[in-house]
């Protein structure tokens, strides 16, 4: 029995020497596992880091594609599709891992793909079919005893039974999965599960509970690579804040989740993020800022086929036109919910649609359709067993037959909607009482594990007893294996050299590339200032040429010169001094423009007052060259503009026009009330343009060159920076001219209501 025991010993070395040659001849093997290493490292860290080494393994695997490599990398490209939005690519993706790992036997891979598929489901509003691979995938990590695919399936079950209204369910699975990670480490899983029971919190109405457990989540995730569970635990604090009205704080969160999903590429989390913004919107009232978040949200969802996602936008812009009054527009939205709801098997969303139906029409007075939706809702709320929706749709029966009259009736709905609510209120004692019986349970589960380890220990003692002439075997077979492991050691370390060398190359390419970017900021900025410093020497050239000339001529020929002609030296220096200062001014703010210093602070202004003082700035200019300035007002407008910009506009305006009217000419003003602006009309009887020069003054940022009447030369800076100043007030430049017959320079400027005007709100928010 012995020889036969060292005969199998020497070949099994021999096999195991024939594999170790094998494997130092297979280069590839090694670096594939380093690609997929770096994978998992950047995939919820970084989206093109990621990308880059899951194209590395697809171009240095040689295996078979039934190997258990080519299913982690289907496993891994699944995921990485589904997060930029390709649910349906990534379903293919992962229904090719789990054949494979089903084939290889490969249990770990096999429950990894069972819960991805299972997750594409949920999202695609499958619930029952998402359920039973949650619940496939638990019963196998319990088989197997893999502790974090466990806390995993335990994280999905709860989610399932949330989305379904069983919040006792819910909770259980959540503080099961919780102890279970808190016991293994699992930071990422304590951290998901923190923020589901959060949400539970704020399901059933614990708000002050529900911030502590979010807070916790984002104290554990701060510093972490996980950026998809970050903006996850950010978008929880948005929501949260946003129920204690701390709409500031909520934004703020918000704009935190949507900047971390950006940059993962994360369309689906970029989605929810701006929907969760204009929901905010829609609580502070900014109906147009709300309505435009739902719509690219929308986009997003169009695009990536996210269609729960287009119910829940779609809901909200019906919100939006009931709050206007536009009770067909809100129609049409919520019936397109429903039939998309309906459509999916989204119950959730067909209860939440018929609900707003419902609502509209008893606003509207049309109270038999009001009830014709409610019932059908209720329905749907009893058949899937939804308490907080049966609920909702008595209370919603109470408020429709007491706007009938029917108060009796009314009084019945609304003690049924307060018997539910009262259940709903009492969960908190059921989830106490689902923590003792799992306790319970798991300490039950412990006792007899420990049995089994007994057992286990008693077994393992006879066998070695039984067994002791084996080691001798063992420490022969020992020996040939260290020998075997001394030359494959020496060849592995080469091999080892190797991958760190490609790990260098890989980092010095990624940084060559951001150091490439930066070259390109840095150059961008260094021509722009290159541009201004030019643009600001040519420009004070000409003026301090005339203003030294005079000064020297004054200076030679004082003792010569008579009154009159000092005076009009002297005036002419006093305009020189004027148009300089002005230029230059207009050179800072231009400067100033263009570099993004400028800040934009919006207020109630009155135009008539802000126009008179400006022709009272300009005057003397006027005077000089016997230009009258005609204005008259019958109302005085309120715009609502920034006031340095609006007086820089005019001011440049009207400069331009004395410039290019001839002496005795005549300048006109006048204010018009279009719809929501005002239009001011600056008309001159000057030299007037070609068509070509006013398409250059429309287009140009501050280098067009044109001659005045007196010989000298406009730069067009002045025009150039009223034109953004217009733009930046939210309204337009219009320029009417012709040769020989002057020309006419209109802007308008929004009318002062009582609110903000939707470019400037959409522009904090968003931006």
């Amino acid at each position: 029995m012995r020889k036969e025991l060292f005969s199998k010993t020497f070949v099994l070395t021999i096999l195991i020497c024939c594999f170790c040659m094998y494997v130092n001849a297979d280069d590839t093997g090694i670096e594939q596992r380093f690609n997929l290493s770096q994978i998992r490292k950047f995939q919820f860290q970084h989206s093109d880091s990621s990308s880059y080494y899951l194209q590395k393994a697809y171009s240095c695997y040689s295996g078979s594609k039934r190997d258990t490599i080519y299913a982690e990398i289907m496993l891994l490209s699944g995921t990485q599709t589904a997060l930029q939005g390709n649910t349906n690519l990534a379903l293919i993706y992962y229904e090719k891992a789990r054949g494979i790992y089903t084939d290889q036997n490969h249990k770990y891979g096999l429950i990894e793909a069972i819960l991805n598929i299972g997750e594409i489901y949920y999202n695609w509003a499958n619930f029952n079919e998402a359920l039973a691979l949650f619940k496939e995938a638990y019963q196998l990590a319990i088989q197997y005893n893999y502790e974090i695919l466990k806390v995993k399936a335990l994280n999905y079950m709860g989610k399932y039974y949330h989305s379904k209204g069983n919040f006792s369910e819910s909770l259980q699975c959540y503080n099961q999965g919780l102890k279970l990670a808190e016991e293994i480490s699992d930071t990422i899983g304590i951290v998901a599960l923190h923020n589901k029971i959060g949400k539970h919190f704020k399901t059933i109405g614990d708000y002050p509970k529900s911030l502590e457990h979010f807070l916790i989540s984002e104290n554990l995730i701060s510093g972490k690579s996980n950026k998809i569970e970050l903006a996850t635990t950010f978008n929880h604090l948005g929501n949260i804040y946003q129920e204690f009205k701390d709409y500031k704080k909520a934004i703020h969160f918000h704009k935190q989740a949507l900047k971390a999903r950006r940059e993962m590429n994360y369309k689906e989390g970029v989605a929810k993020s701006l929907k969760n913004l204009g929901e905010v919107l829609l609580d502070i009232n900014d109906l147009d800022s709300a309505l435009l978040c739902f719509e690219k949200s929308n986009e997003i969802c169009d695009e990536i086929g996210y269609t729960k996602g287009q119910i829940k936008n779609i809901q909200n812009q019906g919100v939006i036109f009931h709050l206007q009054n536009k009770s067909k527009d809100a129609i049409n939205k919520y019936e397109h919910s429903l039939e998309l709801s309906h459509r999916i098997g989204y119950t959730i969303g067909e209860m939440k649609a018929l609900l707003s139906l419902a609502e509209v029409y008893k606003t509207s007075g049309y109270f038999k359709q009001a009830l014709t939706f409610a019932q059908k809702g209720l329905n749907i709320a009893i058949k899937e067993e939804v308490n907080a929706s049966i609920a909702d749709f008595n209370l919603m029966f109470s408020e429709i037959h007491q706007n009938m009259g029917n108060f009796q009736e009314a009084l019945t709905f609304y003690q049924n909607y307060t018997v539910l609510y009262k259940e709903m209120i009492n969960l908190e004692s059921n989830r106490k009482i689902a923590e003792l019986q799992t306790e319970y349970k798991l300490s039950l589960q412990n006792r007899e594990n420990e049995v089994l380890k007994k057992e286990n220990q008693i077994k393992e003692l006879m066998i070695k007893r039984k067994n002791q002439y084996i080691i001798f075997a063992i420490v022969l077979f020992c020996l040939l294996i260290t020998l075997v492991f001394i030359v494959y050691g020496m060849f592995l370390q080469k091999k080892k050299a190797n991958i760190k060398l490609t790990q260098l190359n890989d980092n010095i390419t990624i940084q060559n590339i951001e150091l490439e970017r930066l070259n390109a900021k840095l150059k961008r900025s260094k021509d722009q200032q290159v541009k201004l410093f030019s643009i600001i020497s040519h420009e004070l050239r000409n003026p301090l040429y005339w203003f030294r000339n005079l000064i020297q001529m004054l200076s030679d020929r004082l003792d010569s010169l008579d009154k009159e002609m000092i005076s009009k030296s002297l005036n002419s220096l006093n305009e020189s001094a004027n148009n300089t200062f002005h230029l230059m001014d207009n050179l800072l703010h231009w400067s100033k423009s263009q570099l993004g210093n400028i800040k934009f602070n919006p207020e109630p202004l009155n135009i008539n007052q802000l126009i008179q003082d400006n022709i009272k700035l300009v005057s003397h200019f006027a005077a000089f060259k016997n230009i009258s300035i005609q204005y008259q007002f019958k109302t005085d407008f309120m715009v609502y503009a920034d006031r340095v910009m609006a007086q820089t506009i005019i001011r440049n305006i009207l400069s331009n026009a004395i410039k290019f009217t001839p002496t005795k000419g005549y300048i006109k003003i006048a204010c018009l009330e279009k719809d929501t602006f005002l239009e001011v009309r600056i008309k001159d009887n000057g030299m007037g343009m070609e068509r070509k020069t006013i398409e250059g003054i429309i287009n140009s940022k501050g280098t067009t060159y044109i001659p005045t009447t007196d010989q000298e030369t406009g730069s067009g800076i002045g025009l150039a920076l009223s034109k953004e100043f217009i733009s930046r007030n939210g309204g337009e430049l219009f320029v009417i001219s012709k040769p020989g017959y002057g020309s006419q320079f209109s802007f308008t400027i929004p009318l002062y209501k009582t609110k903000t005007p939707q470019s400037k709100k959409v522009e904090l928010l968003l931006n």
